[in-house]
């Protein structure tokens, strides 16, 4: 029997809303959860259509991207001030080569040091972490007037990679942002499970599940 890897999980804050990214049922979910952002927000009320539509646009460009998992979050009035947060998972497809060999902490200081000489990534900050629950990752910050923080991990075979990519761009909050994508990339862990096929990772099926009353937000491989 196999140990198969069955998911990814990352704790969300209470007022965040993970969003439904399966185009059929997109749209209806995320009205379900304007409806309870308004009835938290009442400031939100007279721009609940827009709040719709920038939301669907979220989930629609996190699907598009491959995500399988995202979670948003919007607070304040969108005539005064607003603030929205994001955070997807989404998992790299198999390498066209061999896996790379080494340790995990290897793997990312390889990727690291790619990242950092490429001019694509002029200006960015990039380190090897170590994250509690899944061990090294390559973190890259980017602050351009909004932020975007990614991590990188690497499943323990080296052959495919998780990125957790967390974006605002709401530059007055920059730096408390930073320091709630940090704490929420710590609690990121992942689910095995017994298989009797093969180890393989599945394909993301872009669904995401909420552990009723703990803020947990699981994201299905």
């Amino acid at each position: 029997m196999n140990v198969a890897l069955a998911g990814a999980r990352i704790v969300t804050p209470g007022d965040w809303s993970d969003l439904e990214l399966d185009p059929a049922r997109r749209h209806g979910a995320i009205r379900r959860a304007v409806r309870r952002a308004v009835a938290a927000d009442p400031s939100l009320e007279g721009n609940a259509v827009r709040l719709i539509g920038l939301l669907d646009d979220i989930a629609r460009r996190a699907y598009d991207s491959g995500a399988f998992f995202c979670s948003s979050l919007v607070l304040g009035s969108l005539e005064s001030g607003l603030l929205v947060a994001n955070v997807l998972m989404q998992i790299t497809p198999d390498a066209d080569e061999s896996p790379l060999s080494g340790s995990a902490y290897d793997a990312c200081a390889g990727l690291a040091a790619a990242v950092s000489c490429d001019p694509d990534w002029i200006g960015a900050d990039v380190t090897v972490v170590t994250l509690p629950l899944v061990g090294a990752a390559v973190r890259i910050e980017i602050v351009a007037g909004g932020v975007c923080v990614q991590y990188v991990i690497p499943l323990p075979d080296l052959s495919r990679q998780i990125v957790l990519t967390f974006t605002s761009p709401c530059a007055p909050y920059v730096e408390p942002l930073i320091e709630l994508f940090d704490t929420m990339a710590a609690s990121f862990a992942l689910d095995y499970g017994d298989s009797d096929a093969s180890g393989d990772v599945e394909s993301p099926v872009g669904r995401a599940d909420i552990s009723a009353g703990t803020g947990l937000g699981a994201g299905a491989i």
